[in-house]
């Protein structure tokens, strides 16, 4: 066999340069956006995260504050808090890091796939290299530009995705060059177990989705290396890798998994776990259109609007969508002697999908869930048109597709970045892109009522009120557009309609609060404890009604707490809340901070003094200082010099 023992042929620096300086240029006008949904629970209103110092305790802080339990992303919220420290809250520097980091990760990938195809010269014999270090440039450009991976840049804390899959890029290419050197040299198992226990612990601390690096690498010897070697035996060093890092790891995810799913800590969704799984295999098949032939209509942020698949037939996609997965899947198997890189870029798809695609109730749809995924279908189309072509194609023509196809989705990035950059452009092509869509109708909304002209824009008023109308009445819409209507309402002194409340109450009825709920019912108490609302007790029996149907929502008591001390001065009430709130979530320490200004404020000063004790004891090198000791002094000079309300 005249395999290769280095990665022969040096990569060309300036292709690969050119390449980046041109992904650059098409995302840089969507650079000066605005925030946008998730961005501002994750970082705008978020002010742990909001660093101001070098003090150890603010960092710790900083970047424990990712707002779910059950998820920690330290890495990536220590990126923020950097970012905030140093640049503040201008979102162009955070997506500009964003940028950057998806442009190491076109550098990483790069290498990865010329190390892949290193390998599979080395074991299956022939190969032109300088085909496929062409097809891998090629691959790379076309990945960096996609369309269906701009939010993972543009979206600022979307960071989580494209910053955990650096790590899975950076092992999974240390994984392959060492791979290499095992299949030619035969050393090298111990790299390999380092690039996947390093990377994969690091990607971790960015996000959970980094534990499919071992999942990848092990596509990789299905499909390309291969576990038994020429005369059928096992390559017992590489079975026992997986043993371990495979193994493992699928003990402590399913773990992981049994400590909230199925649990009253889960979240909370209007589909049961099979209507899941056969939505999203409708929308595993969309995916792979939105991946490789993209439309404007389809590229969008807000999928809310898809149809849940109720059975097989219904809708019918449903079964004709699990068939042709199926099919694929089938095809990978059959091809995997013949046409390893075409099955290892299917394998790739899948795997990445195992994840958000599979049980875990998550939302049904995200495009930058595919950020990884979509290497695979890209390297899939490369096997087809290039590296494992079912006949020859002469090169020229295989360079002007290429070009083709990185014009079309530099063009179709570059019409949405600039989209991106304009709020109320973006609001406006989300609403026509998706017309049910309830929450692209509230962000429009939203984006118009954020304008600082709104009071004297009479049109504003209206278009605003008209969409969050149209949001209230569309399935699935919970709550938000109603509280939005109560509070533009409020600030253009118009009336409140007694109908918005009801709606209100009649959806709670139905289903349980979503954590979009949550923050309408703490916005609208916000609204009439600090303003403009006027006081409207209708709000309470909105709170009993989210209460009733909730299993478990600390955070609802917790505001309903503040809500009823603020509003009707019930400190007996807001105190069982709270010590409720406690209760269900004992580790968080807003709540026991709230609680010993409540006690302190109600002369209850001896249960203040054991409540401040109990939150010592979370603090961890000083990152609750900022609120023990404030609150120490408060309980030394006693109810005189409180606030009439807890203000935590």
């Amino acid at each position: 066999m005249n395999a290769p023992t280095t990665l022969a042929g040096k990569a060309s620096p300036w292709r690969l340069l050119a390449v980046l300086a041109l992904c650059a240029l098409v995302y840089w006008p969507g650079l000066y956006g605005a925030y946008i949904f998730d961005d501002f629970v994750f970082f705008v209103n978020n002010p742990d995260v909001h660093v101001k110092t070098l003090v150890a305790g603010d960092w710790i802080r900083a970047i424990t504050s990712f707002p779910a339990a059950h998820q920690g992303r330290w890495l990536t919220m220590f990126t923020l808090a950097a970012n905030y420290w140093a640049t503040g809250l201008d979102p162009f520097w955070l997506k500009l890091t964003n940028l950057a980091i998806h442009l190491v990760n076109g550098a990483l990938l790069y290498f990865a796939l010329r190390a892949l195809m290193r390998l599979r010269n080395a074991l299956h014999g022939g190969g032109d290299t300088h085909l496929q270090d062409a097809a891998a440039l090629a691959i790379t450009a076309c990945w960096l530009v996609l369309p269906i991976n701009l939010t993972g840049v543009l979206y600022a804390v979307q960071r989580l995705e494209s910053l955990s899959t650096l790590f899975v890029l950076l092992g999974l290419g240390w994984y392959l060059r060492a791979r290499l050197r095992l299949a030619v040299e035969n050393r090298g198992i111990g790299s390999m177990a380092a690039a996947l226990v390093v990377c994969t612990g690091l990607g971790l601390l960015a996000k959970e989705s980094a534990i499919l690096l071992p999942l990848y690498a092990a596509c990789v010897e299905l499909f390309v290396a291969r576990l038994h070697d020429a005369q059928g035996r096992w390559r017992k060093p590489i079975v026992g890798l997986y043993a371990a890092l495979l193994v493992v790891p699928l003990l402590g995810g399913l773990y992981w998994l049994s400590t909230w799913i199925a649990t009253p800590t889960t979240y909370v969704r209007a589909f049961t776990t099979w209507q899941r799984l056969m939505t999203e295999a409708r929308v595993l098949v969309d995916y792979m259109q939105w991946t490789v032939l993209p439309t404007g209509k389809v590229a969008s942020l807000y999928h809310d609007d898809i149809a849940v698949s109720t059975g097989l037939l219904s809708p019918p996609t449903t079964l004709a969508a699990i068939a042709f997965l199926a099919a694929l899947g089938a095809a990978a198997l059959w091809l995997r002697r013949s046409r390893p890189l075409l099955a290892l870029g299917i394998a790739w798809f899948f795997a990445a999908h195992t994840l958000t695609g599979t049980i875990i109730p998550l939302e049904l749809v995200f495009e930058h869930r595919n950020y990884f995924a979509s290497c695979g279908l890209l390297l899939a189309v490369a096997s087809l048109l290039a590296l494992e072509p079912v006949a020859p194609v002469k090169p020229r023509l295989l360079a002007l597709v290429a070009v083709a196809l990185f014009g079309f989705y530099a063009l179709q990035t570059g019409l949405r970045a600039r989209e991106w950059a304009h709020p109320l452009k973006l609001a406006l092509t989300e609403v026509s892109n998706n017309p049910r869509s309830p929450r692209a109708h509230y962000e429009f909304a939203r984006t118009l009522i954020a304008s600082p002209t709104l009071t004297a824009n009479p049109e504003f008023v209206r278009r605003a009120m008209e969409g969050l109308s149209t949001c209230s009445r569309l399935p699935r819409s919970g709550i938000l557009c109603e509280q939005g209507q109560v509070i533009l309402a409020a600030r253009v002194q118009q009336p409140i309609d007694p109908a918005w409340w009801q709606s209100m109450l009649d959806k709670l009825a139905r289903t349980p609060p979503t954590e979009s709920d949550i923050g309408a019912l703490t916005e609208l108490a916000n609204c009439q404890t600090i303003g403009p609302c006027a006081a409207d007790p209708t709000l309470n029996q909105v709170f009993d009604a989210a209460r009733a149907i909730a299993t478990r929502q600390p955070r609802l008591e917790m505001i309903q707490a503040g809500y009823i001390w603020k509003m009707n001065a019930d400190g007996a009430g807001a105190e069982r809340l709270i010590r409720k709130a406690i209760g269900e979530e004992p580790t968080e320490p807003a709540y026991r901070a709230y609680l010993i200004e409540l006690l302190v404020a109600t002369n209850q000063i001896d249960a203040a003094k054991a409540a401040l004790e109990e939150l010592r004891g979370l603090d961890q090198l000083g990152s609750l200082a900022y609120m023990i000791e404030p609150l120490g002094r408060l309980i030394e000079l006693g109810p005189d010099a409180a606030s009439s309300e807890p203000q935590n």
